[in-house]
C-alpha cells in the first residue's frame, strides 16, 4: 500500500542535502521510489554500499521520508504523505495570498468544468452510464483536486500567518 495520495500527484520537493551527498543520494532515490523496496535494491539505485543506505533509511524513518515495512527482508517506502506537506509548506513560502487565491480560483474553475462535463462531483462518480470519461480528463480532474487541495492548504498557512499565530 502506498503512502497517502496518488505519486502521480506530487511534485518532487527540492532536495534539502548537500548535493552530491549520500544523503542527497539517497533522498533523490527515495523520492523517485513508485513502490516499497529493499535496501539492497535502494543502495543499487542511489549507488551506495546496504550498510550506509540501511544507516541513513532509520534516519529518515525518524523524519518520516520514509515508511519501513517491517517485512523479510524489510522494505522501505516512500511517504507521499511528507512530500506533500513538504510541497505546501513551499507553495505558502513562495505565493504571496493573492497569487494562491488566484490559482485557487483557477482550480476551482478547471474543477468545475469537470463537473459540469460529467455531471458529477467527483472523478470517482463518473460511471460509464452517466458519461463516456476520456481517460485524460479524469487523469487531469483528479490532478486539479489534488493541486486545490494543497493550494488551499497553502492559503491557510499563509492567512495564520498573517493572524501572527504561526
Amino acid at each position: 500500500m502506498m503512502g497517502s495520495g496518488s505519486s502521480c500527484e506530487l511534485q518532487l520537493v527540492e532536495n534539502p542535502f548537500t548535493a552530491e551527498s549520500i544523503e542527497a543520494r539517497l533522498y533523490e532515490t527515495i523520492a523517485r521510489m513508485q513502490s516499497p523496496s529493499t535496501v539492497s535494491e535502494i543502495a543499487v539505485r542511489a549507488d551506495c554500499e546496504p550498510q550506509t543506505v540501511r544507516e541513513y533509511l532509520q534516519s529518515f524513518v525518524s523524519l518520516g521520508v520514509v515508511i519501513e515495512h517491517r517485512d523479510n527482508p524489510p522494505a522501505y517506502e516512500r511517504n507521499d504523505a511528507y512530500f506533500d506537506w513538504d510541497t505546501v509548506k513551499t507553495l505558502a513560502r513562495e505565493h504571496s495570498l493573492a497569487e494562491l487565491e488566484d490559482h485557487i480560483q483557477m482550480l476551482l474553475e478547471q474543477v468545475q468544468t469537470y463537473q459540469e462535463r460529467y455531471d458529477a462531483e467527483t472523478p470517482d462518480a463518473v460511471t460509464s452510464s452517466t458519461a463516456d470519461p476520456a481517460e485524460a480528463d479524469m487523469t487531469e480532474w483528479i490532478g486539479a483536486r489534488a493541486e486545490l487541495r494543497r493550494y488551499e492548504q497553502a492559503r491557510q498557512i499563509r492567512l495564520s500567518k498573517f493572524d501572527g499565530s504561526a
